[in-house]
């Protein structure tokens, strides 16, 4: 992997997700982004139960190609298919839209640490998470995705 260096990303994030900016930065080379034809899950196959890979160009059509099962875990239902506002409503996840409509349009990673209580009766987790964008230059066309989870005393799950 290339040496690790993406604006944006503390030097504090995880390993985990310092790889995934390694491996996208690998895959971009000297070009704006990343084509989609390289994007191939095999390459993280460990880390893909937490892996999501969303597919569309525009916040509003934006859906769900693959999600790892930890999501099925933490939403209760399967995730794979849905469009991220079925999921997640906008409405009430601003920061949500903000971070994926900010990865659409301006084709740069995004780094977010936040807590997530989204499924109904589930307990609240903390989350580091790294979206990255995937297509040609102006048009993204999918959004790699991890995240690594953390229980209330920091130590992580669902590894």
């Amino acid at each position: 992997m290339v040496s690790f260096a993406l604006e944006g990303i503390p030097e504090t994030a995880c390993a985990e997700v310092r790889y995934f900016c390694d491996y996208w930065l690998k895959l971009k080379g000297d070009a704006a982004l990343p084509s989609c034809d390289v994007l191939d899950p095999l390459d993280f196959f460990h880390y893909l139960s937490r892996v999501f890979i969303l597919e569309g160009g525009t916040i509003d059509d934006l859906r769900v190609r693959l999600a790892g099962t930890v999501y099925r875990e933490l939403y209760g239902f399967e995730a794979t298919g849905m469009r991220v506002g079925e999921l997640i409503p906008f409405e009430s996840r601003n920061d949500l839209l903000g971070s994926y409509d900010r990865c659409l349009r301006q084709q740069v990673p995004v780094y977010d640490v936040d807590k997530m209580t989204w499924r109904e009766r589930g307990s609240e987790v903390c989350f580091e998470r790294i979206l990255l964008p995937f297509g040609q230059p102006q048009k993204t066309e999918r959004i790699l995705g991890f995240a690594q989870f953390f229980d209330s005393d920091g130590k992580k799950i669902f590894t």
